[in-house]
């Protein structure tokens, strides 16, 4: 018998966020699963922090559904969900020590009786409740299914005025949280039933074990009685970070929490974070505007413009098949210029006054004006037999190669090479086949629909068959 397939652990559906007029979330869509690092990178304003906050549930949607595990959660208070938050402060408490900033949540906690403690009368009122906690839940939503329809079918009508309009929504908006309140009503009364009866609080024994591995598993052995502002940058993230995970958390979200931190010390916190994550198997979705630092830790990225998603997949997908001109040059050095297909069919294309073949995942039209991204990295810089030919005009060194900028013609292209050469000097450039991605030329109306990718049509096999 096949496993039936594991719900992902959070998903965003058709959400909508609006501060007074301004409309920060445009019908934001996104699928995460357990165990997953997701990345939201984007420039600042396009939402990602919006999107951190609706999920940990220091704000609410406007409109559409957030559901933890099947169930839309949208209306809890952050303390009623299994969510923990580092941010970008690291909002630590200065008055207590390293092991008391810890010990903070974890006082909380409560640890499960022995099955054979509890008496067998307690597992059937607990299934009785959980009977009778589905039935009253199934019944007020059947009573708001009702009332939504009625609101839907107003919205129908022609002719309403605006400020009318506005108020059904509202209405509708309202009596959607008033479902999802149901929703997961009856799993919460079983949380609180399970509390009461099936476990105990931790004893403080108990819980200085637990802070004495989670300090050793943060590297913070030594540092327990110190108080915060005896910490440098990294031991302060280190200290939040244990803060978090010791109470367990299903879900960790993290507000550029290394975005403080000096570039040695932030390398060394994204190789930690990233360790921590895969040994522990908690999903982190974690927040920055750093290209390099969502490339290094993701398991997916979610790149992110005026509140929108504008594509959603592994780095590789993102920094090899970006889907349109912006995202290429945000994700990283980029060449792009401007080709024409010839032929659709021989899969012949007109770039830089040449004709020559393409290889593409998708499927353009005859004659059809496209963006052709070719990264430096993909270009053969050399003195003699290329593609083209031009002139060498600026050449920065950084560190492990040059950065090399080529005039050919009117184009300018810049190219990645660890081989010295001199301004003024002629050289030739050349590529394969399959350095150059074709994308789908974006019009600034279709600027703030969900996802341009729904523009291309898939011609090839797709990425991981590759």
């Amino acid at each position: 018998m096949e496993k039936p397939k594991e719900k992902p652990i959070i998903e965003l559906k058709n959400v909508l966020k609006k501060y007074d007029d301004k409309t920060v979330l445009q019908n934001v869509n996104l699928v995460i699963n357990k165990g997953e690092f997701v990345t939201l990178l984007g420039p600042s304003g396009s939402g990602k922090t919006t999107i951190l906050r609706l999920i940990g549930g220091f704000e609410w949607t406007t409109r559409g559904e957030i559901l933890f595990n099947g169930l839309d959660i949208k209306d809890l208070s952050p303390h009623m969900r299994d969510v923990s938050t580092i941010f970008q402060d690291y909002a630590l408490f200065p008055h207590l020590s390293v092991e008391n900033n810890i010990k903070y949540g974890l006082r909380l906690k409560r640890i499960n009786l022995p099955r054979e403690s509890i008496k067998p009368s307690i597992y059937k009122k607990q299934k009785n409740l959980q009977k009778k906690w589905a039935k009253e839940a199934k019944d007020a939503m059947k009573k708001l299914d009702k009332i939504q329809a009625e609101y839907e079918k107003e919205l129908t009508k022609k002719k309403l005025p605006k400020n009318k309009l506005v108020k059904i929504q509202q209405w509708l908006d309202d009596s959607d949280f008033k479902y999802a309140s149901w929703e997961v009503w009856p799993s919460l009364m079983n949380e609180k039933f399970e509390k009461k009866y099936l476990t105990r609080k931790i004893t403080n024994d108990e819980m200085d074990k637990i802070v004495k591995d989670v300090i050793k598993l943060v590297n913070l052995e030594g540092h327990e009685k110190k108080s915060i502002d005896q910490l440098s940058g990294g031991q302060k993230q280190r200290v939040a970070l244990a803060r978090s995970i010791v109470i367990e958390p299903s879900l960790l979200l993290l507000d550029e929490p290394l975005s403080a931190l000096d570039a040695k010390i932030r390398e060394q916190m994204q190789q930690f974070l990233s360790d921590i994550q895969k040994k522990l198997g908690i999903t982190f979705i974690f927040v920055t505007h750093d290209r390099e630092e969502a490339l290094r830790l993701s398991d997916k990225i979610a790149i992110m413009r005026d509140g929108v998603i504008e594509q959603y997949g592994t780095p590789k997908e993102i920094y090899d098949y970006p889907v349109n001109k912006w995202i290429a040059n945000f994700i990283g050095d980029s060449n792009i210029f401007e080709g024409k297909i010839i032929d659709n069919d021989e899969e012949i294309i007109s770039i830089l006054d040449q004709k020559i073949k393409y290889w593409s995942k998708y499927k353009f039209g005859q004659n059809e004006v496209v963006d052709v991204l070719i990264r430096p990295e993909d270009i053969e810089i050399k003195k003699s037999k290329g593609l083209i030919k031009g002139i060498v005009e600026t050449i920065v060194y950084q560190g492990s190669y040059y950065m090399i900028e080529v005039k050919h013609k009117q184009y300018k292209i810049l190219v990645e090479s660890a081989s010295e050469f001199e301004i003024g000097q002629k050289v030739y450039l050349d590529w394969t086949i399959t350095s150059m991605h074709l994308m789908t030329q974006e019009k600034e109306k279709n600027k703030n629909k969900d996802t341009v990718s729904l523009n291309l049509k898939l011609n090839k096999e797709e990425i991981s068959n590759e």
